[in-house]
């Protein structure tokens, strides 16, 4: 263990503000040893690895595969499929515009057929034995199980409202929760929600109330379950490490969504790949019972001194260094400079200035969890296979937030962040203007891959901007007010899928590309926050873009100083 000189203890005591007192304790713990690439490893990878894959198998889960009313007869002849199709069903336009096969009729058959039969003739019914599916893709989907076709079909819809509610409410919820007893066990609480609601999920599927109860529990705790990690990995972290920290967890959520589709593949049956990530997901919980500490600032700051110096030990006890003499000392005066300092979010429209960009900012997160929500859940909608359009769409937001990271250094977040959706914009309505045409399909993916690619940039991007517009004593919670507002809009994403399944599969790119119409002149407004002095306090916010031109898209050289309050 290092040895640590007195000099070093005694830098520690003078009129240092509260963060800089806890950045340099975490220093002297070390902020990048081997405690922190375990925690980061294993939480704000892992964790969030087989969490997205538990939360997220729900999507194919749902498929809805092709299917036709079952006419009972055929065993007794020698007729193809087809043939009996084309005796016993009726013919209609599908959501592409096609015609096929009748869904959700059938030709009300009363005795043997023998192929010269005047079908035509007969009455036209709704299915009345029921259906059966194509099996191409998936042996057993929750629709194909339980029927969920035809008057249930909205079924499936309302389940993924379930799930947008269900992050909705926990993201409010454990929000604060995380403030007021803790980020450890707001962690295992959410943890332990994913597990029971996506078990539970499997066996209660044949009673839709509670099915969608189960649903609702499952997905209420993925966000709160990333932020927790995401959070105490930060803070336990260095300056130049906590850019790492955020994406390592990119990174675990998106191989989580690729290994999606490949486990469905492989199984083929919904209950099959909704478990079996379950069980890496429960050996995290064990393991984070034991390994996943409380925040070292948290507990300072809340004035809990015994416990705040247990942890820091241990931590400092793993990397292999020694705590300064003085410590606990230290600690005291961290927590009594966090003493009377409360703000609720009304000073969020404290000032004319202020409630622009915290509005600016609300809005362009609704409108990004809106277009990633709906292009997530429509992709049971898109023609081919659907293993491969899922994995593509995932498989893009590996070079998104790396492009998206590049773009934001270079020509600023404000230009990025407008000209992507701009993009968007032109990519949907050039998708709703071929999707319904088969010589088009791999067109029309490619450029729905290239607007889930897009999407994520601009997602990076409003996140990006969120952290440096909201002040340090209010960042948090304005992350909060937006993720829960992008929740709130997010239920609206599986009733527009819903259009294209049921009506016409271009309605959910003609509302994306109005969307994304909106959201770039919304962006536009934005003040540019590249190279700018973060607002520190409220004063700083409410004085924070009012200098800059409406057309300076690109950031400046260096860091300077003209949004800041005047002295």
């Amino acid at each position: 263990m290092e040895r640590v000189d007195e000099i070093e203890t005694e830098r520690l005591l003078p009129g240092i503000d509260g963060a800089e007192l806890m950045d340099e304790l975490i220093q002297h713990a070390d902020s990048s040893g081997c405690f922190q690439k375990v925690f980061n490893n294993l939480f704000n990878f892992c964790a969030v690895f087989f969490g997205v894959m538990s939360v997220y198998s729900l999507v194919l889960a749902m498929e809805v595969p092709d299917h036709w009313c079952h006419v009972p007869g055929r065993d007794s002849t020698n007729f193809s499929l087809s043939e009996w199709k084309n005796l016993t069903l009726p013919r209609d336009k599908d959501s592409g515009d096609n015609i096929g096969y009748s869904k959700c009729k059938m030709y009300n058959v009363t005795g043997p057929l023998d192929g010269s039969d005047n079908v035509s003739n007969l009455s036209i019914i709704d299915c009345q034995y029921g259906w059966e599916y194509d099996g191409s893709w998936f042996s057993k989907t929750v629709p194909s199980q339980e029927n969920w076709v035809c008057d249930k079909n909205l079924y499936v819809t309302n389940t993924f409202v379930a799930t947008q509610i269900g992050d909705a409410v926990g993201t409010i919820s454990f929000g604060h929760m995380s403030d007021s007893i803790g980020r450890r066990p707001v962690f295992l609480i959410s943890l332990a929600l994913l597990i029971t609601g996506r078990g539970l999920s499997v066996m209660s599927a044949a009673y839709y109330p509670l099915y969608l109860i189960t649903v609702f529990l499952g997905h209420s705790g993925l966000t709160s379950l990333s932020f927790a990690a995401t959070t105490i990995g930060i803070e336990l972290s260095s300056v130049e490490r906590r850019a790492h920290v955020v994406m390592l967890q990119s990174l675990g959520w998106t191989g989580g969504m690729c290994l999606i589709p490949l486990l469905a593949w492989l199984t083929g049956d919904w209950v099959s790949f909704v478990l079996l990530p379950l069980l890496p997901t429960l050996g995290i919980f064990i393991c984070a019972k034991s390994l996943f500490r409380e925040s070292p600032r948290w507990l300072a700051s809340g004035g809990k001194i015994e416990q705040c110096m247990e942890y820091l030990q241990y931590i400092a006890t793993i990397n292999k260094q020694l705590l300064p003499e003085g410590t606990k000392d230290t600690l005291q005066k961290i927590a009594e400079q966090g003493k009377g300092r409360v703000y609720g979010p009304a000073s969020f429209f404290s000032s004319v200035r202020l409630a622009v960009n915290t509005t600016l900012v609300i809005v362009c997160w609704m409108m990004n969890t809106f277009s990633y929500g709906v292009l997530l859940l429509n992709v049971n909608n898109m023609p081919g296979n659907p293993f491969f359009n899922f994995f593509c769409q995932a498989a893009v937001e590996f070079p998104a937030n790396i492009i998206a990271k590049w773009l934001s250094d270079r020509v600023g977040r404000r230009f990025t962040h407008t000209a992507t959706f701009l993009l968007v914009s032109g990519s949907c309505f050039g998708v709703a203007t071929m999707i319904n045409k088969p010589s088009l399909h791999i067109v029309s993916t490619a450029v729905v891959t290239f607007i889930r690619f897009c999407v994520t940039i601009t997602n990076f991007v409003c996140y990006l901007q969120g952290m440096e517009i909201f002040p340090t004593c209010l960042r948090q919670t304005g992350m909060s007010i937006a993720n829960l507002a992008g929740n709130v809009t997010g239920i609206l994403a599986p009733y527009v899928v819903y259009l294209g399944s049921n009506m016409n599969q271009k309605y959910p790119y003609i509302v994306l590309g109005s969307v994304a119409i909106l959201a770039t002149i919304t962006t536009a407004f934005l003040p540019e926050t590249h190279n700018k002095k973060l607002p520190d306090n409220i004063k700083d916010a409410k004085y924070f873009g009012s200098n800059q031109k409406f057309w300076s898209f690109f950031p400046t050289c260096s860091a300077d100083t003209e949004d800041r309050s005047p002295n």
